[in-house]
């Protein structure tokens, strides 16, 4: 029998997938956004938007997956740290 084959190939296929699915979605509103009115095209770009950042998170996650939940818990660990009541001179109470 032969070895199974190592799995860490699946999350970057997926995650290049799913962005290709999102940047398909937005190809038809870049490609005709220029016979709308001003008021549709600012529509459709605040619509768009969410899906590009999705589209560019897929891509880091597949380039490097684990990086953004890497990123996450080091922010969570950053704003903790900041908001400490230890780290503030004005709230300590020295006796």
């Amino acid at each position: 029998m032969t070895d199974p084959l190592p799995q860490a190939w699946v999350p970057r296929v997926l995650n290049v997938a799913l962005a290709v699915v999102f940047l398909a979605l937005l190809a038809p509103i870049a490609t005709n956004l220029g016979d709308k009115p001003t008021y549709v095209r600012v529509a459709l770009v605040l619509l768009a938007i969410p899906f590009g950042l999705l589209a560019l998170a897929c891509l880091s996650s597949a380039v490097r997956p684990g990086s953004l939940g890497r990123a996450v818990r080091r922010l969570r660990a950053r704003r903790t740290r900041a908001a400490s009541p230890d780290d503030d001179p004005g709230t300590s109470v020295r006796p």
